[in-house]
């Protein structure tokens, strides 16, 4: 199994020390399992301390452009200067030293979307293989800092493990087929008790309302010990599921589910009070009559609600997935209406009662909560899943765990989608492996952009089924007028933009693609042109540096991009801000263009129409 983990680095002391360990010949066989990326390199052959004072001068001079453009420094806390992972593997994946090198490399190298300069070193001193991974925290062009969140450690994870189950390492123990899965389903009581209280979750109004309601569902709950423990009585369960075995995220304990409603709670005090409040001050006040007490800082706010035993207070980008409920927030909502009309009631917690009792009012009753929970079973299980056999065009890796299938999205997007064993069947005839997939429709689906990290997103089944669908699916055939079809289109305005008199529509989505190619081609000369002043403005920066190392390096790099003493700093710097600003309009023409190439192939399938072959009269019909 395949386990990754993360840590900030501070200070320039501790990252060349770093640099130093993950660097030692004998665990790296003589720095034969070391490999970079984005770094100069002055010498051929460098020894063990020369290559740590070259790293370690790479990651300086990146740094030092990056401040002298910023000129800001980050009180209280000292800066992140670099990002450490350990990749580690077991014994049992039977993969090379140089195997596991390529893949900490591969892996970074997709989370980064090579815009960020790393060093993989492979340590082979210890039973397990593991890499050092460590990537500096600004980038190539000394513009912006890897911010290392909660999308970032997940995009690692899953990146590393495609990466690794492609190579053979072990990353799951179980295995299920389609058949199994769904009576493992059927049998399972974890699977089982998760959908009660998520139901339950959903349908109660309060956390009291919530454990009446569980036991009226045949749920017992003991949150008296350390983990919490769960007992559904109308199944024949022989012992009590714990919490902590629910969900890596959450622990499913008290304190989750009050949290769940004291969230839920605060929201609708907010919503309920916005209409009334003449501005954040008269808010506040409020809000305060119905125990809720907002703490404002510079940009964020802490809402503290005192109706529960103890305070519970929550960050605002906690409460809800719907509004960030931040300054910024408040503001917009003051400034974009007219001054409030509405009075502040007398009785404000009555009327707030009354405002609850209409948002719970369509909220499953206590005595009918076993009988509507049979109804969403029933809701549920009718959710269809669509069986797909899948061509050996669209597979692009089959693994012990299941296969990655290549699907695309819109202009130059495509990527890779992960379908586990248990959501497809493989028959073998005459030797030839045919493979079925059952996707659900509202299920999510992660795809992974090998290019870059930044556009891995979760899509929903159905769109995955349309993108298997549209190569290997019969579709009949459907002769149209095409003025009916453009009449159809003109509905909506689109035509003004993307015809002309007499112009078909193979010719106007061939217009289309060229002209996305062109300003494709010129945003990749703008960004090459803007990498490479950004370059000499590190050089002519660091030319200048106290660190001999960092002077050596620009050096080195001064003669190699055939530079001139007449290059001045403020000068490249001039250019690169000229190059940005055409970089910006290129860009914006060409997402343009493609939201454009896109509507158009939408409207096209919205009105059940596909032009086939090279005559624009004739369309398939989707």
């Amino acid at each position: 199994m395949v386990i990754t983990k993360h840590f900030a680095t501070h200070g320039k002391k501790y990252r060349k020390s770093l640099i130093k360990y993950i660097l030692n010949p004998e665990k790296t066989d003589n720095l034969k399992l070391v490999t970079d990326f984005g770094m100069s390199n002055y010498l051929d052959f460098p020894t063990y301390e020369e290559m740590v004072e070259m790293y370690h001068a790479n990651f300086t001079s990146n740094d030092a452009l990056y401040d002298s453009r910023n000129d800001r420094q980050e009180k209280r806390q000292q800066k992140i200067l670099a990002h450490h992972i350990i990749q580690s593997f077991s014994p049992e994946d039977k993969l090379t030293p140089e195997e596991i090198n390529r893949i900490g490399y591969e892996t970074v190298k997709e989370l980064t979307g090579g815009q960020f300069r790393f060093i993989v070193s492979t340590h082979i001193d210890q039973d397990h293989i593991h890499n050092h991974i460590l990537i500096n925290s600004v980038d190539l062009n000394s513009d912006k800092k890897l911010k290392w969140d909660y999308a970032l450690e997940r995009n690692l994870r899953m990146i590393s493990d495609r990466i690794s189950k492609i190579a053979g390492a072990k990353i799951i123990e179980n295995r299920y087929s389609y058949r199994d899965y769904q009576v493992y389903k059927s049998s399972n009581h974890k699977f089982e008790l998760k959908q009660r209280l998520y139901f339950l979750m959903e349908h109660s109004t309060t956390y009291e309302d919530f454990r009446e309601k569980a036991e009226q569902l045949h749920i017992k709950l003991d949150f008296t010990r350390k983990h919490s423990r769960f007992f559904m009585t109308d199944r024949d369960m022989k012992q009590s599921i714990r919490g902590n075995k629910l969900s890596k995220r959450d622990l499913y304990d008290e304190f989750f589910f009050k949290t769940t409603f004291a969230k839920r709670e605060i929201e609708n005090k907010i919503e309920f009070l916005l209409p009334y409040a003449q501005d954040l001050d008269h808010f506040k006040e409020m809000a305060q009559k119905l125990k809720l007490f907002v703490e404002t800082k510079q940009k964020n706010i802490i809402f503290r609600l005192k109706d529960y035993e103890q305070d519970i207070a929550f960050p605002n980008h906690k409460i809800s997935n719907k509004h960030l409920y931040d300054m910024a927030y408040f503001k917009e909502q003051f400034h974009n209406r007219e001054k409030n009309t509405l009075q502040e009631p007398d009785d404000l917690p009555a009327l707030y009662k009354n405002f609850q009792e209409q948002s719970y009012k369509d909220f499953v009753k206590l005595e009918n909560i076993e009988s509507a929970y049979k109804e969403y079973q029933t809701s549920r299980d009718a959710v269809h899943e669509f069986e797909i056999e899948v061509t050996p065009e669209q597979i692009e890796k089959v693994v012990d765990e299941g296969l990655y299938i290549k699907v695309s999205f819109g202009i130059k997007n495509s990527g890779l989608v992960f379908i586990p064993n248990y959501q497809m069947e493989i028959s073998n005839e005459d030797d030839n492996p045919a493979y079925k997939v059952y996707i659900r429709e509202t299920s999510p689906y992660f795809v992974y952009n090998t290019q870059t990290s930044e556009k891995n997103h979760y899509i929903k089944g159905r769109t995955l089924i349309r993108q298997l669908t549209d190569d290997n699916q019969t579709i009949p055939y459907r002769k149209v007028n095409l003025k009916t079809l453009k009449e159809k289109i003109a509905d909506i305005n689109l035509l003004l933009e993307l015809t002309t008199t007499n112009q078909s529509f193979l010719e106007v989505k061939d217009q289309l693609v060229q002209e996305i190619a062109e300003l494709d081609l010129k945003l990749q000369e703008s960004q090459e042109k803007i990498a490479t002043l950004n370059k000499m403005a590190e050089v002519t920066i660091n030319l200048k540096s106290d660190n001999h190392e960092s002077r050596k390096l620009a050096k080195f790099d001064f003669s190699k991009m055939n530079m001139t003493e007449s290059v001045l700093f403020e000068h490249v710097n001039e250019e690169i801000k000229t190059l940005q600003e055409e970089l910006a309009q290129y860009l914006e023409k060409y997402e343009k263009r493609v939201r454009t190439f896109e509507s158009f192939i939408e409207l096209l399938n919205a009105n059940n129409f596909y032009y086939e072959g090279e005559n624009p009269k004739y369309f398939r019909f989707l």
